[in-house]
């Protein structure tokens, strides 16, 4: 493969993961933002437990597929630092 046509494809799948990457991080922003108002709407673990997963999953399907780790890692910081996840 030439060398530039090379660059080009890299530069394009950066640029793809990047993008997404961007995405997927406005769209843990909106989740954390709306934590609080999810604790208050369900304060039994019971019910709020499936709301958040319902919410989670909605990113997750929509994440590229190497990211679901790294989602993960951001969910349970948002979870820790809102203490509903024990370090």
């Amino acid at each position: 493969m030439h060398l530039l046509k090379f660059l080009v494809v890299t530069h394009n799948v950066l640029m793809s993961k990047l993008q997404r990457r961007d995405r997927e991080q406005i769209q843990l922003n909106r989740l954390l933002v709306q934590l609080p108002r999810l604790q208050q709407e369900f304060p039994d673990p019971g019910d709020f437990w499936p709301a958040f997963a319902g919410l989670v999953d909605l990113i997750v399907d929509a994440a590229g597929p190497d990211d679901g780790d790294w989602i993960a890692c951001q969910i349970n910081a948002m979870l820790e630092a809102r203490g509903l996840l024990v370090p």
